[in-house]
C-alpha cells in the first residue's frame, strides 16, 4: 500500500491507497477541494464537516443523475456532459447563495 499526503480545504490528510493510484487520488482530491471551494464560495460558510458534507451530497447528486442516465446519453457526448456539469454548477451556485444569505 502507498501512503499519499493530499489537501482540501486546506488541511492535509495522509490516504492510504493501491500501489500506482497515488496519482489518481490527488486527482481526486484536487476534484473535491475545487468543487467544496466553488460551492462555499472560497470561504467559511459553516462548520468544517458541514461544508465536507454539503460538497459531498451535491457529488453524490450528480453521480446519481450520471447513474440513471438523466440528461446524459448512454454513449459519452462531451458536449451533453458540459451542459450537465454546467446546469449542475449553477445549481451548486444556488445552494451557496442561499446558504450565505442564511
Amino acid at each position: 500500500m502507498a501512503q499519499v499526503d493530499i489537501e482540501v480545504n486546506g488541511r492535509f490528510y495522509r490516504m492510504l491507497c493501491e500501489d500506482g493510484q497515488e496519482g489518481r487520488l490527488r486527482e481526486l482530491a484536487a476534484y473535491v477541494d475545487d468543487r467544496l471551494r466553488r460551492l462555499t464560495g472560497g470561504g467559511r460558510s459553516g462548520s468544517e464537516a458541514q461544508m465536507m458534507l454539503m460538497t459531498c451530497l451535491v457529488l453524490a447528486d450528480e453521480l446519481q443523475d450520471v447513474m440513471s442516465g438523466k440528461g446524459i446519453a448512454p454513449a459519452v457526448d462531451e458536449v451533453a456532459v458540459v451542459g450537465e456539469l454546467d446546469r449542475v454548477a449553477k445549481r451548486i451556485e444556488e445552494v451557496a447563495a442561499r446558504l450565505e444569505r442564511a
